[in-house]
């Protein structure tokens, strides 16, 4: 009988380990199915320091990334830029005239205009005789990228990369719904209350009449006026809503001209755009924060007009035109020299990750590894993504799990899109490099997001548990 025991506890224990051997592969696979059978997705995990795959489905295939791209802009700005690399905005003059030169600065705000403005009163400065001219002829039009969805238009994350940047060229606005369905909604702006006209046609409804019959809208109108229109659920908590300023230069006029009057400074011309002369006279300048601290606000809060102002900078840098086209050309040149991806493989048409963007698991991968073994990419980038359970986009993502403060990772996340490419680090042992893209979520994003996760957790405890390297 004790023989028969034996027998049976070695037969448990040789299918434990032969099912083990391919644990990995088949519960990904599983939960694939169970989760988005229909979706297109690719998914490549490599060991970090021996290159061994350890998953893979589908790692060539072309997907849309969405905010994923921004790795690649990242690197690229570090690449080319360098971690030290400061955006200058400066104020100069030359014989009656003074200049105003902006050159993309994303986190340039309200307060560093006044500021650098304020140098003309400690100059001495009474009267400009001729013109105050706005440079922002760095960054060419259009400020939107080509693949920018219409419905995105008029909202923070679609806020344009003009040269001419205020904080962000955003304003926050707080949303009070009315106390009786059909009242109107009371709008109060919480930053840069002149910044925009607002013509409110807002109305207060139900939570199953705004899932039915209407939404929230809006239309951009000239001189930076917006319509809202549509309803907004009835709720006891009022609703904070970022819209974009769609010309950032009309309140740079406005500030420039309100700053000059508080200071009793007189403008006997009038303030208009133009180029900054070569030998101007300088008078004082902003300095932007280094660009390892701009790729870390950009990575962590999947910042659209930081990324598309950087790889409008990298068009520039390389070939003196700040455009899209020409920022997407950089970050292909400079990558094709720097790393051992691809360009093949690829379709980069911006740096922010609209839809028009391909990239394959593979070459995101690719992408990682070479970050991985060059040291100093290395340690920026651990600063700067976004940490599960911590940080950034992953902060209230895998908390209080297996996977908290493990993963180091981009998101991405797009209508029916979802991307996670990163790190997966288990302490005393081994660093994994992964990408997962999925296209073509029929149902909540929130589906692809947690198959994302579900996928790392199988993941951290196959290597836990030792396993060989196993992928279909």
């Amino acid at each position: 009988m004790r023989h028969v025991n034996y027998l049976c506890f070695f037969a448990v224990f040789l299918s434990s380990t032969i099912g083990n051997s391919q644990t990995l592969s088949e519960k990904i696979d599983e939960l694939i199915e169970k989760k988005l059978p229909n979706s297109s997705i690719g998914i490549l995990i490599k060991e970090a320091d021996t290159d061994k795959i350890v998953y893979s489905r589908n790692p060539n295939k072309l997907l849309s990334p969405a905010s994923g791209m921004k790795l690649l802009t990242a690197a690229a700005a570090l690449y080319q830029l360098g971690p030290d690399y400061r955006f200058i905005t400066s104020l100069t003059r030359k014989d009656q005239n003074y200049y105003i030169q902006f050159t993309g600065s994303p986190s340039f705000t309200v307060d560093n205009l006044n500021s650098l403005l304020l140098n003309l009163k400690k100059k001495n400065v009474a009267i400009i005789n001729g013109n105050m001219i706005i440079d922002s002829s760095q960054y060419q039009p259009p400020f939107y990228p080509s693949g920018t969805s219409y419905d995105d238009l008029g909202w923070y994350y679609a806020a344009p990369d003009t040269a001419a940047i205020l904080n962000e060229n955003k304003v926050t606005y707080e949303l009070t719904s009315a106390k009786e369905l059909g009242g109107p909604v009371k709008i109060r702006a919480k930053t840069l209350p002149k910044a925009l006209t607002l013509e409110n046609e807002l109305v207060t409804v139900s939570k199953e009449e705004e899932k039915n019959h209407c939404s929230m809208n809006l239309e951009i109108k000239p001189q930076n006026t917006i319509r809202l229109y549509g309803c907004m659920i009835q709720d006891k908590n009022p609703k904070l809503i970022e819209l974009a300023i769609p010309n950032p230069l009309l309140l740079a006029q406005q500030i420039i001209k309100n700053v000059l009057n508080e200071n009793k400074i007189k403008l006997a011309g009038k303030i208009t755009t133009g180029i900054t002369p070569t030998n101007s006279e300088f008078i004082a300048s902003f300095h932007s924060q280094p660009m390892d601290r701009l790729v870390t606000h950009m990575l962590q809060e999947s910042d659209n007009l930081y990324a598309n102002s950087i790889t409008k900078k990298l068009g520039y840098s390389l070939t003196r035109k700040g455009t899209h086209k020409e920022g997407a050309y950089a970050i292909k040149k400079i990558l094709s020299e720097h790393t051992h991806l691809d360009m093949s493989q690829m379709e980069i048409v911006d740096g922010e990750g609209t839809r028009y963007n391909l990239v394959t698991p593979e070459q995101m991968v690719v992408l990682l590894s070479d970050i991985y073994h060059d040291q100093k990419m290395k340690n920026v980038f651990f600063r700067a993504l976004p940490q599960a359970g911590a940080t950034g986009t992953l902060k209230d993502r895998m908390k209080k799990t297996m996977l908290e403060n493990k993963v180091y990772a981009k998101t991405g996340s797009m209508h029916d899109i979802s991307s996670l490419s990163g790190f997966l680090i288990n302490p005393h042992e081994k660093t994994y490099i992964f990408s997962i893209i999925i296209n073509g979520v029929n149902k909540p994003l929130l589906k692809a997001k947690s198959l994302e996760e579900k996928i790392l957790q199988a993941l951290d405890e196959y290597s836990l548990e030792g396993g060989e390297p196993t992928h279909s």
